[in-house]
């Protein structure tokens, strides 16, 4: 996938809150992609970030998805960081939507080294987040490290997302997906998920370009009916069921 050449395709169609008829569009771009970072989120975060940069530490990664483009099994923690976490614009996304839409209970998978779970956690302190990370050293360096943010909303698994789903009984305000970059398990799983999320559950997934394979699911599941709200923010792409309105989709500028 030419990555360059996309993101001029994207940025060709993308709008921003003008011309947007949908209200709930509309009020996501206008105050939720507008909202201000608290500024203690934002210390923290950029303390988070610097510390995985410079951390030299070797894991062995148990890796159940499709893997790292660059990295092998055996990995230093600041180039899992590097080429793994959400960066600045799309970690100060996951805060806004969970800030502003305050999901009661949210899913995580994929924790990796926790830039998203900190996030996620922060932007609603109220809510309830759960984590699920297959890779038990990665877990642990997240585990380890947030601890000293003094976060109490955070309940981390150690497991298979699958295995996860199947034994799970909470139903999920919002969902993050972060962990697998193969389309055939993306949409098993949100095959999975069907049970435990609701008409308004706000789904996020995670490098919908990684590469083709993942575009093109990004694209089945854009055409899929079982969504009828389906938005494009270039790295993420965010879906809903919201059986209420008409099937749309959004190419947002972010």
């Amino acid at each position: 996938m030419n990555i360059v050449k996309e993101y001029l395709v994207y940025i060709s169609s993308a709008k921003k809150r003008h011309g947007i008829h949908s209200p709930f569009v509309y009020d996501f771009t206008d105050k939720c992609l507008s909202r201000n970072v608290d500024e203690n989120t934002i210390k923290s975060f950029k303390t988070y970030k610097k510390a995985l940069k410079n951390d030299p530490t070797i894991i062995n990664v148990k890796d159940l998805g499709a893997g790292s483009k660059k990295l092998s099994n055996k990995r230093k923690v600041k180039s899992i960081y590097a080429v793994s976490s959400s960066g600045d614009k799309y970690g100060k996304l996951l805060y806004k939507i969970a800030a502003h839409y305050q999901p009661k209970n949210m899913l995580e998978l994929g924790t990796s080294l926790g830039v998203g779970s900190l996030m996620l956690a922060s932007g609603n302190p109220k809510g309830q987040l759960h984590t699920v990370e297959a890779c038990p050293e990665t877990l642990k360096v997240a585990t380890k490290n947030l601890e000293n943010y003094q976060i109490s909303n955070i309940t981390f698994y150690n497991a298979a997302f699958k295995d996860f789903i199947e034994q799970n009984t909470t139903i999920f305000d919002l969902v993050f997906i972060d962990g697998d970059h193969k389309s055939e398990r993306l949409l098993e799983l949100l095959v999975l998920l069907d049970s435990y999320i609701h008409d308004e559950t706000l789904i996020i997934i995670d490098d919908i370009r990684w590469n083709t394979d993942m575009f093109e699911g990004w694209k089945k599941i854009i055409k899929d009916n079982k969504y009828n709200l389906t938005i494009d923010l270039f790295r993420m792409g965010i879906i809903a069921k919201r059986k209420h309105q008409h099937k749309e989709h959004f190419v947002i500028r972010y």
